[in-house]
């Protein structure tokens, strides 16, 4: 696998990004060793490459199994946790590809508490009375 994850423009256009980050983000990745090894090492360069880049993004790394991804019900490798003491956002597998995107745009909402709904959305969502879990499912086909 390339070491350099993240190609130069890319790189660029996410140092510009992140300029927009309000508050530090607290991303925790959670790999095993001898299950999914390429997406562990595809995960653990991409978040080291992005913590470079600005230091808004503090990245920590854990084994599935050891007392944090306990305390963080966290049983698949690679897991990826969104400033966890704050919200639910959990990446399961390789955030690669169109992943990606859902990745930065994460990292941007948790930095500035913001959200990206429409307000017909968030009306619907004010209708709720009982608590919901979303979970969105992305597909590399």
């Amino acid at each position: 696998m390339d070491k350099e994850p993240i190609p130069e423009d890319i790189k660029k256009l996410l140092s510009d990004t992140f300029k927009d980050l309000v508050n530090e983000v607290k991303i925790e990745v959670f790999t095993t060793k001898g299950i999914n090894d390429a997406f562990n090492e595809a995960t653990v360069l991409l978040m080291k490459a992005l913590a470079g880049l600005t230091p808004k993004i503090q990245v920590a790394f854990f084994e599935v199994g050891d007392e944090q991804s306990g305390k963080r019900n966290v049983l698949r490798s690679p897991t990826l946790l969104i400033d966890p003491d704050k919200y639910r956002i959990r990446f399961t597998g390789s955030p690669l590809g169109e992943e990606g995107r859902s990745l930065i745009l994460a990292i941007l909402m948790a930095s500035t508490r913001g959200i990206v709904l429409s307000e017909e959305s968030l009306k619907k969502l004010i209708q709720l009375r009982e608590r919901r879990e979303i979970q969105v499912f992305v597909s590399p086909t």
